[in-house]
């Protein structure tokens, strides 16, 4: 299958380095609307063009940091058809008793624990823990070491910052 990455800025960065680690897709490639090169591939379109490119990318991915941004593209991906692609880095520890929702991302060094729920369209950051029974509602972003204790909710669209603690049972603003 091959992956189109939508987004070539830093976070499109660590997200193609993940997708290369994680050996599954046959190639990945980006668009982006201003980037011409990132890292060693030449960008091969702008997002004017995702429809174009359908007939060669099975699955898309939105590297967009911003919660809103990422939302409305990959809505947008999903209209035109494509698959929404998850990438979770081999060096992450995921139960397979959580759930992923489709197109997050979990970084190097995250960990989900059992019964632990991501929703669709977020981004998990290295050093992360989202603990058991813990919940990231759609669309948001969790910065690098932070720790989403039991039965805590990070509500829709929200951004914690790097080493945030949300205690058990509470819920983000």
């Amino acid at each position: 299958m091959n992956l189109l990455i939508i987004g070539a800025g830093g976070h499109g960065k660590c997200c193609y380095e993940i997708a290369k680690r994680m050996k599954c897709f046959e190639a990945v490639d980006f668009v982006d609307d201003h980037a011409k090169h990132v890292l060693d591939k030449e960008v091969i379109g702008t997002t004017e063009q995702l429809k174009l490119l359908h007939q060669k990318y099975d699955l898309a991915f939105v590297a967009i940091g911003n919660n809103q941004i990422r939302k409305e593209m990959t809505e947008l991906c999903k209209q035109i058809g494509y698959s929404i692609s998850t990438l979770i880095d081999p060096a992450a520890f995921v139960s397979s008793y959580c759930r992923i929702g489709e197109g997050c991302v979990i970084f190097p060094h995250a960990t989900i624990e059992a019964t632990a729920v991501i929703e669709k369209g977020c981004i998990i950051s290295s050093n992360t823990t989202i603990h058991h029974d813990a919940t990231v509602n759609e669309f948001s972003l969790v910065y690098s070491q932070c720790a989403i204790r039991p039965y805590s909710t990070v509500e829709e669209l929200t951004t914690i910052a790097s080493g945030t603690i949300i205690e058990g049972g509470k819920t983000s603003v």
